[in-house]
């Protein structure tokens, strides 16, 4: 199973290499390096995802509760996978992924078609990288299990310090099933345009955190980036989206801005 998840991850970066020939290919399954151990009840609003191909099931991304029935995630986690997804199997509540019996853990598995991608999703260009995947009844929210908030319309979010979390490379080689998180900071559209390191075009809808140790790499794609709010909620701010191959620290991420898609996520939502 892991060298299946091993090969397929191997493959849609290159893909993105040979047809798109861009200069900082995106890591496609990305997850957190340097971070810490989330605590239970920390995320109640994090989820991780395994899909179903060939009655094989492999992990592929993160997402965010945003409601009863809707999870948020990135187009990229889900496209190149249309027609082969048989189910999608969703971790709610959890810390430790690999254990059934956590307190607080439930699954919730959907069937094929359970998701909708952006339309003009990019893959080569890297644009419009959002999709939800829809639930067919609702969530039962408690401490373990809650949603997050929608940004404010056209909310920048820059210099605001955020956090980020999802399971996976700890050290970029090393796999953990338990959920990490890490402190980062976000900046200005204009900085970051000038801080990246290839000609490629900037669009105002990527939101950039600025470079530190601890960055996100390969199983962290579609998971949330957060800014926590004074009465103890979480606001979703971003989506986990592309980076520098090799997760290598203190280089530039990029996440999907929230904000610019609130149209899209309210007509694409399975809420009542």
């Amino acid at each position: 199973m892991e060298s299946l998840h091993r090969r397929w991850q191997l493959l849609l970066v290159a893909i993105v290499f040979c047809l798109c020939h861009v200069e900082s290919k995106p890591s496609q399954v990305e997850r957190i390096i340097n971070g810490q151990n989330a605590r239970p009840k920390q995320f109640p609003y994090q989820v991780i995802y395994d899909i179903e191909i060939n009655k094989h099931w492999i992990t592929m991304c993160g997402g965010t509760i945003i409601g009863k029935r809707t999870i948020l995630t990135a187009a990229h986690c889900l496209d190149g996978t249309r027609g082969e997804i048989q189910r999608i199997k969703i971790y709610l509540g959890a810390v430790d992924k690999s254990n059934s019996t956590e307190t607080g853990q439930q699954i919730v598995i959907v069937e094929a078609g359970s998701y909708v991608i952006h339309e003009e999703w990019d893959l080569c260009e890297i644009i419009n990288d959002i999709a939800l995947i829809k639930l067919p009844t609702d969530l039962e929210f408690n401490q373990y299990i809650q949603p997050a908030k929608l940004p404010e319309p056209k909310s920048l979010h820059a210099d605001t310090n955020a956090i980020v979390s999802g399971w996976g490379l700890v050290n970029g080689h090393t796999s953990t099933q338990h959920l990490q998180y890490a402190s980062v900071k976000t900046i200005s559209n204009k900085l970051c345009e000038s801080l990246k390191d290839s000609n490629k075009k900037f669009y105002s809808h990527w939101l950039c955190v600025a470079p530190s140790k601890s960055v996100t790499c390969s199983g962290d794609s579609g998971g949330p980036l957060v800014e926590k709010n004074s009465d103890g909620s979480s606001t979703v701010i971003g989506i986990v989206s592309f980076g520098v191959e090799g997760c290598p620290i203190n280089t530039l991420r990029f996440f999907t801005r929230v904000s610019y898609f609130l149209t899209w996520i309210a007509q694409h939502s399975n809420e009542p």
